[in-house]
């Protein structure tokens, strides 16, 4: 078996990365796979045919935009191509990371402002991964039945859809809390919620429900602009509750210090970063608008809360603060479903779909 494996970033740090990863990892036991990617942070394994596609790499949309023609332009031949999104104008799969309809319409009910990239590009773009999935591909990858309903609701895609949720993360290291709380300058009897992630998708949400609890420090790991954040959190009068850890080369501490994780999405097609913290044992107060929301059970190995409802999440916070006993039952079903669902289970469950799109 033949696999060319297209992705933008061949990066542990980005959620398709991560998943790019984990999976050429593994398929590269059983199959003849070529990576092509645009950014190469992390090492592929021996065996593997790297192929770096010439794309832009900032910004963003710069990316978006050019890399289906680059990929075309250095492309051999392949018995399957498995792309990740729009990364290619024809693949026989496609593992759908983002409904950008979906994603959009999303930001717009949250009144999230557009950048200029989004203004002029984002609508063609949109347009153009509709056509992908509506006409180009023989099979579709979704990582949960949210995004399977998305890519019905949007681009009336109906037809050769499987849902293939992605991995719980095994944890890299459990820190003790002491030690952990003591990289980020944090008090060690704190109640400590952390945010993970852009921040677009509902710090706001994370900053109001935290001023409206007492006694609840939030820690963000997140590569977004802090000043806006900070400057909400200033104004909300919890500035020296909120500590901005930036971007980490490892999340560990991060993981290891949090009594909860505060993850009010307004989207995410799954949601790796509360897979993560399920596995460090981590109670998760996740909105429902996330994918792995989905493999969740509310009040047992997690709390489901609506999408920009801070008053939800604030009472989770006060719940899950004053409840000790039951803060601790989550977090050990949290970690007991993580360990039900491994990289090595989404990767024979592809190769499956693989096998069925080559004898088709």
């Amino acid at each position: 078996m033949n696999i060319a494996f297209v992705v933008h970033d061949y990066d542990v740090r980005e959620g398709h990365g991560r998943y790019a990863v984990e999976l050429v990892t593994r398929l590269a036991r059983s199959a003849d796979v070529t990576l092509y990617a645009a950014n190469i942070r992390d090492d592929p394994p021996a065996g593997v045919t790297v192929t770096k596609v010439p794309a832009v790499r900032r910004p963003s949309y710069a990316t978006i935009l050019t890399f289906p023609r680059a990929f075309r332009s250095v492309c051999r031949q392949h018995d399957l191509i498995h792309a990740q999104g729009w990364s290619a104008s024809s693949a026989h799969i496609v593992t759908a990371h983002i409904v950008l309809a979906a994603w959009r319409t999303a930001a717009h009910h949250a009144g999230m402002r557009r950048g200029a990239g989004e203004r002029l590009l984002g609508g063609w773009v949109q347009r153009r991964e509709a056509a992908l999935y509506r006409n180009s591909v023989r099979l579709v990858i979704a990582p949960s039945e949210r995004v399977k309903t998305d890519l019905a609701t949007y681009y009336q895609r109906n037809d050769a859809v499987e849902v293939i949720p992605h991995a719980f993360e095994p944890t890299s290291r459990q820190l003790d809390k002491a030690d952990a709380r003591n990289t980020f300058d944090i008090r060690h009897d704190a109640f400590l919620a952390l945010y993970a992630g852009d921040a677009r998708k509902g710090l706001d949400v994370a900053l109001a429900s935290v001023a409206m609890s007492t006694g609840v420090d939030l820690l963000v790991v997140s590569r977004s602009p802090s000043a806006p954040y900070l400057a909400r959190a200033q104004k909300l009068g919890i500035r020296d509750r909120v500590h901005w850890a930036g971007s980490l080369p490892d999340v560990a501490p991060a993981h290891s210090a949090a009594d909860v994780l505060l993850h009010p999405t307004i989207y995410d097609a799954f949601g790796l970063v509360v897979a993560e913290s399920m596995a460090y044992g981590v109670p998760p107060i996740v909105s429902n608008a996330a994918g792995i929301a989905e493999l969740v059970e509310h009040r047992v190995s997690g709390w489901i809360v609506p999408p920009n409802d801070s008053n939800a999440c604030a009472e989770a916070l006060r719940t899950l603060r004053e409840d000790a006993t039951l803060r601790e039952t989550i977090g050990r079903r949290a970690r007991e479903t993580a360990s039900t669902r491994t990289w090595d289970h989404v990767t024979e469950e592809t190769l499956s779909c693989y096998r069925q799109v080559l004898n088709g």
